[in-house]
């Protein structure tokens, strides 16, 4: 490998991730592989194995990247907001795209042979649930918020009956009115 294509390998993560993306959107993050996703970057599969030298390792950096988005939704929301973290929760569901499921769905299966994947996702999770009981005194009304939000995110992830789109904006709504309460 010369310099030039290692320095070019080296700095290919973000077009790898997004290829990736672009293939779970495309063909479902079940046709995510090193070979797929070094064809749809247009690197070589040695530049792709450079950044991520494993299928685990790829999506270890999409959950990543994910969790990135995820502060960012999360900073979204006005700071002098109460229940801002929560609130957050409950817009990220609202906005969350086919795409995100497709990820979602694929770093779960590769966490059934390897719980570890998850940790970062724990992580960044159980610090979002101490802001959110440390925001309010109820903290039973907001831990009753936060199952519902999550909830809903299995309940669309793993495509269970919702009740219709209609029934589902009505729940949203009381769930933003249960935060308010919460204030």
């Amino acid at each position: 490998m010369t310099i030039q294509s290692r320095m070019q390998a080296k700095n290919a993560s973000p077009r790898i991730l997004g290829a990736a993306r672009a293939i779970a959107h495309r063909e479902g993050a079940g046709k995510i592989t090193i070979d797929a996703v070094a064809r749809e970057a247009d690197l070589s599969k040695g530049g792709v194995l450079y950044n991520f030298p494993t299928k685990r390792a790829l999506l270890a950096g999409l959950l990543d990247e994910m969790l990135a988005e995820h502060r960012e939704r999360l900073a979204s929301v006005p700071e002098d907001r109460r229940s801002r973290t929560l609130r957050g929760h409950l817009e990220a569901i609202v906005q969350a795209r086919a795409v995100d499921d497709d990820l979602s769905m694929a770093i779960l299966a590769a966490a059934a042979s390897d719980p570890r994947l998850l940790d970062p996702l724990r992580a960044e999770l159980t610090g979002d649930l101490e802001r959110i009981l440390s925001d309010t005194q109820d903290t039973s009304g907001a831990m009753v918020v936060v199952l519902a939000i999550q909830g809903l995110r299995f309940q669309k992830l793993l495509g269970l009956p919702d009740g219709g789109a209609g029934l589902r904006g009505r729940v949203i709504e009381q769930l933003r009115a249960m935060i308010n309460e919460l204030e």
